[in-house]
């Protein structure tokens, strides 16, 4: 029952993880400079904005939910399917070449996704093992 075992470790470091992205909302400017190596463009300040303060609340409430576990059920799925999203936009931009000069800059973010992910399915098999 490791991923059970470990879950209250797991959602509190996935969240911190992920609450870091709430930079953006803060300092765009430097957040996309030097996470992303992007130029910043303040016509769009309000997306840039938009996105740290949306990503960083999710990693608040994936940390919440590790002490709260009426919550976690629904803040997993909607955790998975938001992180499962940011994966498949990065593979499926990896061969594109007008984006490939990015792919090295957000090689992080795709990794933590990826665990989470993974752990997350992790989870939910060994869980429907446990109701079988």
């Amino acid at each position: 029952m490791f991923f059970n075992r470990y879950l209250k470790p797991f959602l509190v470091t996935g969240g911190l993880v992920t609450m870091f992205a709430g930079i953006y909302a803060i300092n765009p400017e430097s957040a996309l400079r030097e996470l992303n190596n992007l130029p910043y463009d303040s016509n769009y300040v309000f997306l840039f904005r938009h996105w740290g303060m949306m990503v960083g609340l999710m990693g608040f409430f994936i940390t919440a939910s590790a002490f709260k576990p009426q919550w976690r059920e629904s803040i997993i799925l909607y955790s998975f399917l938001e992180k499962l999203f940011m994966v498949y936009l990065y593979m499926s931009n990896f061969f594109n070449p007008d984006t490939a000069h990015l792919n090295a800059d957000f090689i992080p973010f795709v990794i933590t996704d990826i665990t989470i992910c993974t752990y997350t399915l992790g989870y939910w098999l060994e869980n429907r093992k446990k109701t079988k």
